[in-house]
């Protein structure tokens, strides 16, 4: 029974966390404000948190789990490639949209996460593009000889800057359109390339 209020106590503890970073940004969100929000102690929050950047941490864990599921979301629809493209579009959508989403990647981007997850999400990105690129090669959609780990870093790359110029701009963007525009005319030959959609 105390595992499980432990359990919802840490959730509600990262759901107002996420609200709060959303409305007051990480620097003007303090821990009392945290734990008023959810009706806790500052004991309380210390049992799960011990500073306001493990919250934080937390908070980019959920992020994080929200690519895995949008990814196997998109898998379960259409064939790898287009599943790649799926996702980095849902995923764009979803930081102008989806607070979780909005606020993990904007946290990446704080000083005092950079350094400590930045990297990790970027090899990430990469990861899941890769593997979702190797099977679409084995599966003959690609164009011989690439580099599945060159062309997924590129689309890592315009991806993180994609979702950072949303947060920016506090908009919505079609960068990517552009950008698998131009990258399917690399991946896949000429025949198969009104088989995607790319936006």
């Amino acid at each position: 029974m105390a595992v499980a209020q432990g359990a919802r106590t840490r959730a509600a503890l990262v759901a107002a966390g996420i609200e709060l970073f959303d409305r007051d940004g990480y620097d003007g969100t303090s821990l009392d404000a945290v734990c008023r929000r959810v009706s806790v102690t500052k004991g309380a929050l210390y049992r799960h948190f011990p500073a306001k950047q493990a919250l934080a941490v937390a908070v980019v864990e959920e992020y994080f789990r929200r690519w895995h599921v949008v990814r196997a979301e998109c898998e379960a629809r259409v064939g790898p490639l287009q599943a790649l493209v799926d996702l980095t579009h849902r995923m764009a959508e979803l930081t102008a949209t989806d607070p979780t989403v909005r606020v993990g990647v904007r946290l990446l981007f704080t000083s005092e996460l950079f350094d400590l997850l930045a990297g990790l999400h970027f090899s990430s990105l990469t990861t899941t593009a890769r593997d979702l690129l190797r099977q679409a090669a084995a599966a003959g959609e690609l164009n011989p000889n690439l580099d599945p780990r060159r062309e997924a870093e590129a689309i890592a790359a315009a991806v993180v800057g994609a979702q950072a110029l949303t947060v920016i701009t506090k908009s919505s963007n079609h960068r990517l359109s552009a950008m698998w525009h131009h990258r399917l005319d690399r991946l896949v030959p000429p025949s198969r390339r009104d088989l995607y959609r790319i936006g």
